[in-house]
């Protein structure tokens, strides 16, 4: 619910939240039929993404974007998505 809210696109989690995927589609499809929210998110699953010298944990970079050290999640030095966009890397 937190990701649609939010206006996340696409839920990017390791193999380990693979089997709650049915749950989470379940409760996405509910809320945006509900109206709550305007789009269902995707949620992909990967093996264990090891990016060495990398800041990976949402609550850290919340805390980068909330404090001003870059300019949104769309700036090119976070790791997200949008932040890889403008490095030349497409979206999903």
């Amino acid at each position: 619910i937190a990701d649609a809210v939010e206006g996340i696109t696409h839920s990017l989690c390791t193999l380990e939240f693979e089997d709650h995927r049915p749950l989470y589609d379940w409760v996405a499809e509910r809320i945006v039929k509900a109206g709550l929210v305007p789009t269902q998110p995707r949620q992909i699953e990967f093996s264990r993404l090891n990016l060495k010298y990398t800041v990976l944990s949402k609550r850290k970079l919340i805390q980068l974007v909330e404090d001003a050290h870059v300019s949104g999640w769309d700036d090119p030095r976070m790791p997200t998505i949008s932040g890889f966009c403008p490095r030349g890397v497409p979206p999903p």
